[in-house]
């Protein structure tokens, strides 16, 4: 309880952490900073009375519930707050991407989750905006295991409209966790620290997409630092959100085509094979019998639908040509057209 107490008092996570590990009696670290010590002892207390109320577990590291992998990383947090199940946990990949994905992200994020799920890998996340919203989505579509790693308190969901999300995966789809105490903001400063527990409970990391300046390439160097594989997804060199994963492969990532690759390396056994996501011969086939202008929209489309508007922003041709494209494709059986105005590749 004292050093719950402590953990609280400090209000920084990384230097608690540094201060267990040096093995210094706290009585003395406490008498050090005067802290009284039945004050410490009330926080603690308070700490874990909050957390039975809400029906979330605070784990210590010496605790046998505490992960194993966790205890093994460089600065292992000396808590976590787990709302959820953390039995069977391997094996596991850390999704992680863009917050503001292109329609190629969102595709490739959802295709790679969704196997990886379905051949029952765990799959972990953040819980943030974009890739990582998608990954823990499809995990529960399909019925398989996630794990979201929060950079904040376990009572102050961010994003907030990812609580419904946050529910879900804590009631029967994985768990969610986070090292820091009740009541703290998602704080930018959170987050590279955040990202140490992603890669902490992978066995290995995919970079969807990312630009040059992402906090994802955070987490790829938590990953490297922990002796994790990293394995990135090839972009288009024109996608500033792939500035980021291209750097990652030359510097030695991984590149990926296909989740039959993670499984592999995972030893995951391999069933219904889907095939590489790069090989377009039969998109190309499809193609010889289009309109330029239905190529045109086409190249903008993915199994991710988008909106209408959106389409319109992206392509260089006038919305009345749009429009026929759209429709002639449809005609086809090449894209679907959804309500709202959403538009997807058919299938």
């Amino acid at each position: 309880m004292l050093w719950l107490g402590f953990y609280l008092k400090e209000k920084n996570v990384l230097k608690t952490v540094k201060f267990f590990e040096e093995n210094i009696p706290l009585e003395e670290i406490l008498s050090y900073k005067k802290y009284k010590v039945k004050e410490i002892e009330i926080l603690g207390l308070k700490e874990f009375e909050k957390a039975e109320k809400l029906g979330i577990k605070i784990l210590f590291r010496e605790d046998k519930e505490f992960p194993e992998k966790i205890k093994l990383i460089p600065y292992a947090p000396i808590f976590l707050y787990v709302k959820g199940n953390l039995e069977k946990i391997s094996p596991s990949v850390g999704v992680i991407g863009s917050r503001r994905p292109t329609n190629y992200g969102k595709e490739v994020a959802y295709k790679f989750s969704k196997r990886l799920a379905e051949a029952g890998v765990v799959v972990v996340s953040g819980l943030a905006r974009g890739i990582d919203t998608i990954a823990h989505k499809v995990c529960l579509e399909v019925e398989g295991k996630t794990i979201a790693i929060l950079g904040s308190g376990l009572d102050v969901v961010y994003p907030p409209e990812n609580k419904p999300l946050f529910d879900k995966i804590s009631d029967g789809y994985g768990a969610v966790v986070s090292e820091f105490p009740f009541g703290t903001s998602p704080r930018k400063e959170n987050f590279p620290t955040r990202n140490r527990l992603i890669s902490g409970f992978s066995e290995a990391i995919l970079v969807v997409e990312a630009g040059k300046r992402s906090g994802t390439l955070i987490t790829a160097k938590w990953a490297l630092n922990q002796g994790k594989e990293v394995f990135a997804v090839p972009g288009s060199i024109f996608s500033p959100q792939s500035e980021g994963t291209h750097f990652l492969i030359k510097s030695g990532a991984q590149p990926v085509f296909s989740p039959e690759e993670l499984l592999e390396f995972l030893g995951v056994q391999e069933k219904d094979k889907i095939p590489n996501l790069f090989d377009f011969g039969q998109a190309e086939a499809t193609q010889e019998k289009l309109t330029k202008e239905e190529k045109e929209v086409l190249s903008f489309l993915s199994s991710y639908p988008i909106h209408l508007e959106d389409l319109l922003l992206q392509t260089d041709l006038p919305a009345s040509e749009v429009l026929s494209a759209i429709t002639e494709l449809e005609f086809k059986g090449i894209v679907q057209v959804l309500p709202g105005n959403f538009i997807k590749l058919k299938g």
